[in-house]
């Protein structure tokens, strides 16, 4: 039952980390397993692969067998076995919907995860003895860089793009936009390459091939908001390209890719700030998911690209690189400066809500959050959400209250 509800745990994690805007080290926090996951992972090391390799040597030896169970209990290994299986079920399981509902339901969604981690902001506190006021100055402080770091990183239009390059695809007969961008590996949505002045020659095409193809050129912000980035791309990616067309389709650098994965994991562990809005705002999120879809197909048709392959690795090569390194800064800094480190925590989550504020509009050609004009379908169905994950708090935290804190660090 202990291992089940730490499966339930890391499944909840998972939905959180693949929807941009919400932290699964907030998850963490409020299921009560963060300073354990991060001592988990600060302790990770390879002096066990010595015993396994005489292990195997030596026929299975009772006693190597032994040496190997030790290392695996020492690094609480079981601990995190279980919870990257359930945050792996929902990655995998929640990719299917949970994008639909954030594309036709974005006020609702936002407000659901709004108020989980808007009523969840006391949690942190638990680390630390309130009593003593002396704690108060180094959270204020930390709290108020927090705060900025978080408010700056989730603006409504912070989106960049950087590192990219330019790959030309040819169609082939029968292609879709959709096909030839996971083919290219492509790091924008369908609409975005269609509009981009890099594929004139792709509109030409169509047009000639099409006439009767009306498609009205969005506006700039429209195609580059990071929340709605996905919602106009449907018409696109249906498309079918004339064979021999040549489209551009952009892809970001290797060294790109890896800061990415680095970044990524990173802001993954810091409550308030969301591994995937982070990708997203880098704008690597859809390559990843194209990246993704395409390595995961070849597996299933064995014709792996090589491409994907090599960004994949290339990915994960950062994203470990900074778990690992990561995890132990946090760990030192729960160690050594409880109060401060707290302070921080909760300056991420409450400067992270400025990034999953339910409305927003375009004002003078910038996205930015505002006040409903009208108390209509939308904002009463905004506002039952926002209860809803506010409710979800108590849930979680009376499920995370019964997991027995680990009496020593592990590693």
């Amino acid at each position: 039952m202990k291992r089940v509800k730490l499966f339930l745990k890391g499944v909840c994690m998972g939905i959180a980390d693949i929807i941009p805007g919400v932290s699964g080290g907030t998850l963490a926090l409020i299921l009560g397993i963060y300073e354990e996951l991060v001592n988990t992972i600060r302790g990770l090391h390879l002096f066990w692969l010595p015993a396994v390799w005489h292990w195997i040597r030596g026929g299975f030896q009772r006693e190597d067998g032994r040496k190997i169970l030790e290392a695996w209990e020492s690094m609480n290994l079981m601990f995190l076995v279980v919870l990257v299986s359930g945050i792996s079920t929902a990655v995998i399981a929640g990719g299917l919907t949970l994008p639909t509902l954030l594309e036709r339901y974005p006020e609702v969604m936002r407000a659901l995860f709004f108020g989980l981690i808007a009523a969840s902001i006391w949690i942190p506190f638990r680390m630390i003895d309130i009593q003593r006021w002396k704690n108060w100055i180094p959270v204020g402080v930390a709290a108020v860089i927090g705060f900025g770091a978080a408010w700056v990183l989730t603006a409504p239009d912070r989106i960049y793009q950087a590192g990219t390059t330019w790959v030309e695809i040819n169609a082939e007969p029968d292609d879709t936009l959709e096909a030839i961008n996971r083919r290219g590996l492509a790091s924008w949505t369908g609409a975005q390459i269609f509009w981009a002045d890099e594929n004139a020659p792709l509109r030409e095409s169509m047009e000639a091939s099409n006439p009767e193809l009306q498609l009205e050129r969005p506006t700039q912000e429209e195609l580059f908001d990071p929340e709605r980035v996905g919602e106009k791309s449907e018409l696109y990616d249906t498309l079918v390209v004339p064979e021999g067309t040549p489209v551009q389709v952009p892809q970001p650098l290797p060294w790109y890719v890896f800061l990415a994965g680095l970044v990524m994991v990173c802001a993954m562990i810091l409550p308030g700030i969301s591994g995937s809005y982070i990708l997203l705002i880098l704008g690597v999120y859809y390559f990843m998911l194209n990246t993704l879809r395409t390595f995961l197909s070849g597996l299933t048709e064995l014709s792996l690209s090589g491409a994907a392959v090599f960004f994949v690795i290339v990915f994960i090569s950062g994203a470990l690189i900074g778990i690992l390194s990561f995890a132990r800064v946090m760990s030192y800094l729960l160690r050594r400066f409880t109060a401060a480190t707290v302070g921080l925590l909760v300056g991420l989550m409450v400067g992270g809500l400025r990034g999953i504020w339910p409305f927003r509009q375009m004002v003078n050609g910038e996205i930015v959050n505002v006040m409903p004009d009208t108390l209509d379908a939308t904002v009463v169905a905004v506002i039952i959400a926002g209860l809803v994950g506010a409710g979800l708090v108590t849930a979680l935290t009376w499920l995370g209250s019964r997991r027995p804190k680990p009496e020593t660090s592990h590693g």
